[in-house]
């Protein structure tokens, strides 16, 4: 066997991380977790916020939290899993400033959640915790539909002017 050295243009190199780039947009577009993992992260979220924001001292509410944090936990490392087997690695860290973006984001409309469900319950609005844990268990759930790798991927377009 011979070892020959190629040299690949940068047009060639380009063009291979655009096919990269391409084939794992597709991949991620096609490939979802099941939907039954989806619902169970996404009402095991909404269980978590609930229980926060009805619990008072230690309550049943509290059990609430805990076992959807178990939920979120085992769905959330069965899609990963899912993921795993299908060949694609999602990523815990964000890659891209647009990614982090999205995470950030994401995470402060669940910290208005959270907090503005307890808070507006302990003020005298008694239903704030449900309508918060709904707004949430349908936001994550939107969110892992939309973006189930956690990686926001910009989509090109072929503009030809």
């Amino acid at each position: 066997m011979t070892n020959e050295q190629n040299t690949v243009s940068r047009k060639e190199a380009s063009e291979a991380l655009d096919s990269i780039a391409a084939n794992k947009h597709r991949i991620i577009e096609t490939q979802r977790p099941p939907i039954l993992l989806t619902l169970l992260a996404s009402i095991s979220y909404a269980a978590i916020i609930f229980g926060y924001g009805m619990t008072e001292h230690e309550n049943q509410w509290a059990l609430a939290m805990v076992l959807g944090g178990l939920g979120f936990a085992i769905s959330m490392g069965l899609s990963y899993y899912t993921f795993r087997i299908l060949g694609v690695k999602p990523s815990i860290i964000p890659k891209s400033s647009a990614s982090m973006r999205l995470n950030l984001m994401s995470g402060l409309v669940f910290a208005i959640l959270i907090i503005g469900g307890r808070e507006l319950r302990l003020i005298g609005f008694e239903y704030a915790p449900h309508i918060a844990a709904v707004l949430a268990g349908i936001i994550l759930f939107g969110l892992i539909n939309k973006y189930p790798t956690g990686e926001y991927i910009e989509e090109k377009t072929n503009d030809k002017s």
